[in-house]
C-alpha cells in the first residue's frame, strides 16, 4: 500500500491499528503492529530521507528525528523489507509469526529505538545525476 498524506500519519496508523468491531473507516481485520512501514521524504532529491518503522513505531520514530521533509509517501507492507534487498517471501507463511517479528528486528537492526533511517540517496543513484 502507498499513500501519501504523511501529516496525517497518526490518523493513518490509528485507522490500520484499530481491532474494535464497529470501526467503519476500513475493511478487514486490524493491521499487525509489527507490519514494516517506510516513509519517503523528498524521494529522488539529494536530501530525500527515508525512515523505516513498524506501526507501532512509526509516529515516535518520525517525532524523534527532526521536522518532516515534504513531500513524503508512505509505503506500507512487507515489501518495505525489500528496500534494503532483504526481502523474504517467507513472512506471510502461516504460524510463523514470531518469526515475523524476529525478521522486521534483524531488518530493522533493531535496538532501543525501534525504526532505522538513511539520509540521502544511494551511490547507485549518482549515475543520474
Amino acid at each position: 500500500m502507498i499513500l501519501m498524506g504523511v501529516a496525517r500519519i497518526k490518523e493513518v496508523v490509528k485507522i490500520l491499528l484499530d481491532a474494535s468491531p464497529d470501526q467503519n473507516r476500513r475493511d478487514g481485520a486490524a493491521y499487525p503492529q509489527i507490519l514494516p512501514i517506510s516513509i519517503i521524504e523528498r524521494g529522488s532529491m539529494t536530501d530525500q530521507r527515508v525512515v523505516f518503522s513498524t506501526l507501532k513505531n512509526i509516529v515516535r520514530a518520525l517525532e524523534c528525528n527532526g521536522e518532516q521533509r515534504p513531500p513524503g509517501m508512505m509505503v506500507i507492507g512487507w515489501a518495505v523489507l525489500s528496500l534494503f534487498g532483504e526481502g523474504d517471501v517467507g513472512v506471510l507463511d502461516s504460524g510463523v509469526e514470531i518469526q515475523d517479528q524476529e525478521r522486521v528486528r534483524t531488518w530493522l537492526r533493531e535496538g532501543e529505538s525501534g525504526w532505522r533511517i538513511q539520509e540521502g540517496l544511494g551511490s547507485d543513484w549518482k549515475s543520474f545525476f
